[in-house]
């Protein structure tokens, strides 16, 4: 059993397929197949079964899996550790991202100071997010929460409002403000389920009594901004992914007070692990006017 062997093994937990681990490690498939056949040669069992749309893990792979990555990023913060500035010669890093505007100077920083680390990103909703975190499948979720989630490392990074979108054709345009019961009978669009932007939006809207079908669901917000400027709606966004397109204007809801908040989502046991802990010391240096009381 050796490190290639364990890489090769997370990254295909992680991605599901062979062709897709071999292109997030920078190897060829030949030699992802072989890793995984030698490291299922040495534990003596089956890791994974090979499907038509990919891999499912066995419950030894399930059980494997969390050691695994652990073992790898206590690996890379040993070599850092032993190296002049703690600079992260090699590693893999997984992120999932809801709002890339967050986190893209963390990536440029991070970048800059680690090269030899090879990151893979993937945009999710922040339901989708957590999932992925608690499985193993993303090493750090930037995600939008109303409040920490219990079963993570919860790191607070700035906050959102939500507000109302809507294109220069709709009566609204001149204003800034409006009521929570002005949304009664407009053509909603709206995120898809999972999405936090909408959960607000409807906890909000439950709060007030009212209840409004979605005209049209998307599934991204750059969808939902394209779909208001042609007009088909108004739209919901959280300010900070507002973007500066000049098409569209946003508006608060004066009976609203919808807040939340962007997490840096880690496990506890590798929050502060290899390239993870550089990770994460990068986004609280970024975002270092983040509320120290607001992590757990």
């Amino acid at each position: 059993m050796n490190l290639s062997q364990l890489r090769a093994f997370h990254a295909v937990a992680s991605h599901r397929t062979f062709s897709a681990a071999a292109q997030a490690l920078g190897v060829s498939q030949p030699a992802i197949t072989q890793h995984v056949k030698s490291l299922e040669d040495a534990v003596g069992t089956r890791l994974f079964l090979r499907m038509a749309g990919g891999v499912e893990l066995t419950p030894d792979a399930l059980d494997l899996l969390p050691r695994v990555r652990q073992a790898i990023l206590m690996l890379d913060d040993i070599s850092a550790r032993m190296s002049n500035g703690r600079s992260l010669a090699v590693g893999h890093l997984s992120i999932g991202l809801c709002a890339p505007y967050v986190a893209m100077p963390i990536l440029k920083r991070f970048a800059v100071e680690h090269p030899g680390v090879q990151l893979d990103l993937r945009l999710e909703n922040s339901s989708n997010l957590l999932d992925l975190v608690a499985q193993h499948r993303v090493d750090i979720g930037i995600a939008t929460l109303r409040e920490p989630h219990p079963d993570f490392a919860c790191n607070f990074l700035l906050d959102q409002r939500l507000e109302i979108l809507v294109h220069a054709g709709h009566p609204w345009w001149e204003r800034s403000q409006i009521e929570a019961a002005e949304l009664v009978g407009q053509r909603l669009v709206t995120r898809e389920a999972g999405s936090m932007t909408r959960h607000l939006f409807e906890t909000a809207l439950a709060d007030h009594g009212i209840e409004i079908t979605p005209h049209l669901i998307l599934g991204s917000r750059e969808a939902v901004k394209e779909a208001v400027a042609a007009g088909i709606g108004v739209g919901i966004v959280l300010d900070r992914e507002r973007g500066f397109d000049p098409r569209l204007r946003a508006l608060t809801v004066r009976d609203f007070d919808v807040m939340a908040g962007e997490y840096l989502v880690t496990r506890r046991e590798t929050r502060s692990l290899g390239s993870v802990g550089a990770f994460v010391a990068i986004a609280l240096a970024a975002f270092k006017g983040g509320a120290a009381d607001r992590r757990l």
